[in-house]
């Protein structure tokens, strides 16, 4: 797929009374695929820097001989670090895991728009999509339905599944712009040790831009193909009381794609769903920080069309919308005493909510005891959740440490099951192991192809 996008950043300096426009361009962008050509890497890029690829190809051309200038860059670079892989800052040489680390000059060089595109840049993972969520894949494991539920996402450290699907979003309904990315840390294998049962094939760690990062104020506008329209605008800055903050808000506006084809659904409109692939989403995401203190905040609302007549509703139907809306905020305190046997303990107080909202349109029977019925089921479930974390860090020795992860405490204190659905249509037994199915589903429907009315589940 090729995209065509036009960018336009305008920052505004806060230390001298001045303005700076970028330069604009015009950039024809091809999404990355899984398997990238070797001939598409520049020979010099790895001499240059071997930290500069999110993907770690060969050079079709022969190494540089030891003592080179650009493989003395190379050495004398300074290691990254990170945090997801014990839950305390350390070199990734030291992790005691295989850790990938985009950075933001990576995200911004190889033009990633969403967080589905960086992880697919990197090897063993690939994302899906069924026109309404997301889904991750390792290792070719990404059992459909799944929702990412054995991958653990956290964003600053914290967890971000949800309460009620147990979700990790990767595609637009991921809560943060990727332009406030500062990197991702990507931890392969198991992790339940530390996180618990998501993080049975990894953990992504997204660590967001900070007040000092920014420097002031940025304006951003994007516009590409398919109607879509981005912009966004943030202001951050590092005081010189020691106050940090950053305040961001983005929007987004898609129409997708006009037409799309399902073969399946050929006796209606010949299969052809139109204008029914919109996506619309707005981020607000905010940061202060004094000293050992860190307040984060964060709210994402989203609807998406959905054109694949999902749950037996009815093809080519635009009233098909799923609102869904991701919040938190979260408190966090470092303590740390640096004696020879150093004692680390992060505290963070958090709290969460996720609403979602479905609209399914069916077609019903023509019957007249059934013409009461509405021609649209709403389905709505949402949870709030608080709770308190505390990571304690021992050192012992020179060259070991102790990490205890499992100190934490978590209340939901509110949840509408999806079980327990609210209908505009009065309850039902949805399931009943006693009774057939015939009887336990309600209400009927009809089916789109004419024949005899059925039940649908």
């Amino acid at each position: 797929m090729r995209r065509l996008i036009f960018t336009c950043v305008l920052t505004v300096s806060t230390t001298a009374a001045c303005w700076l426009l970028t330069a604009t361009t015009w950039t024809l962008w091809e999404s990355p695929s899984h398997a990238t050509p070797l001939a598409d890497v520049p020979a010099s890029a790895e001499s240059d820097s071997m930290l500069d690829l999110p993907l770690d190809l060969p050079s079709s051309e022969p190494a540089p001989a030891k003592g080179t200038p650009g493989q003395e860059r190379t050495l004398f670079e300074e290691i990254p670090s990170v945090y997801g892989a014990a839950k305390y800052d350390q070199k990734v040489n030291e992790a005691p895991a295989a850790v990938i680390i985009i950075t933001a000059e990576q995200i911004r060089k190889y033009g990633y728009r969403n967080f589905a595109q960086i992880l697919d840049s990197v090897p063993g993972l690939f994302t899906s999509n069924d026109r309404n969520y997301g889904s991750l894949g390792i290792r070719g494991f990404n059992r459909p339905g799944d929702y990412t539920t054995r991958v653990l996402l956290l964003i600053d450290n914290h967890r971000l599944n949800d309460a009620i699907f147990d979700q990790g979003g990767s595609g637009t309904e991921m809560p943060i712009d990727v332009d406030l990315i500062d990197r991702v840390e990507i931890i392969k294998g198991p992790g339940s040790s530390l996180y618990g049962t998501n993080a049975f094939f990894g953990v992504m760690n997204v660590i967001t831009k900070r007040g000092r990062d920014l420097k002031g104020a940025e304006v951003s506008g994007e516009a590409s193909s398919f109607n879509t329209y981005r912009s966004r605008l943030s202001y951050g800055n590092k005081f010189s009381n020691g106050v940090e903050m950053l305040l961001s808000g983005s929007f987004s506006d898609s129409e997708g794609h006009r037409e799309l084809s399902y073969p399946a659904f050929h006796p209606s409109n010949n299969g052809i769903a139109k204008d029914a692939d919109r996506d619309n989403l707005n981020y607000y995401t905010g940061k202060l920080s004094y000293s050992d203190f860190t307040l984060t905040g964060g709210y994402q609302w989203r609807k998406k069309n959905v054109p694949t007549a999902a749950f037996g509703t009815v093809f080519n139907d635009n009233r098909q919308p799923t609102p869904s809306m991701n919040g938190l905020v979260s408190r966090s305190r470092v303590i740390s005493t640096n004696s020879s046997n150093q004692l680390d303990v992060k505290a963070r107080v958090y709290y969460d909510r996720y609403y979602y909202r479905g609209h399914f349109p069916l077609r019903l029977c023509e019957a007249p005891a059934l013409r009461h019925l509405p021609s649209t089921r709403t389905v709505a479930t949402e949870a709030d959740w608080w709770g308190v974390n505390s990571p304690i860090t021992k050192r012992l020795f020179d060259r070991h440490k102790v990490t205890l992860g499992s100190a934490q405490y978590r209340d939901q204190f509110r949840k509408l099951d999806p079980k327990q659905r609210r209908h505009r249509t009065p309850p039902a037994t949805y399931l009943d192991d006693r009774h057939s199915s015939d009887q336990a589903l309600s209400p009927p429907i009809c089916r789109t192809n004419g024949r005899s009315p059925t039940t649908s589940s």
